[in-house]
């Protein structure tokens, strides 16, 4: 295969991402549509000590319960990337602070190599 290019993927490669992602969207939503509109009865959600909603759609209590679920997980992820950050920040933070500490190590090398040279 003379004509294959290792980089040509990079070209294509985006472009058919976002595609199959807008599909899989517009179905999502499509699905989302259809079920709404096929669970419209009402459902009354019951507690302990007799306590209970007011009668709710039930593609609004699915709908609702789905967004929720979305939302605490994306709480969650946010909370991972933050600690994440941080420990990403001591770390640099450590690094930085041994090639310091390293720093008159590599002077002191360099020094004695160019004496060598010169000799």
């Amino acid at each position: 295969m003379t004509g294959f290019n290792l980089y040509s993927r990079t070209l294509w490669f985006p472009t058919v991402v976002k595609v199959l992602k807008t599909i899989f969207l517009a179905l999502l939503f499509i699905v989302g549509i259809t079920f709404s509109m096929q669970n419209t009865g009402w459902v009354v959600l019951r507690y302990y000590f007799g306590l209970e909603t007011p009668p709710l759609p039930l593609f609004l209590l699915v709908m609702v319960s789905i967004l929720f679920g979305v939302v605490l997980a994306g709480a969650g992820f946010l909370i991972d990337q933050w600690s994440l950050r941080r420990a990403l920040r001591e770390k640099e933070r450590q690094v930085a602070s041994l090639e310091n500490e390293l720093k008159p190590y590599r002077e002191s090398t360099k020094i004695k190599t160019e004496s060598a040279t010169q000799r």
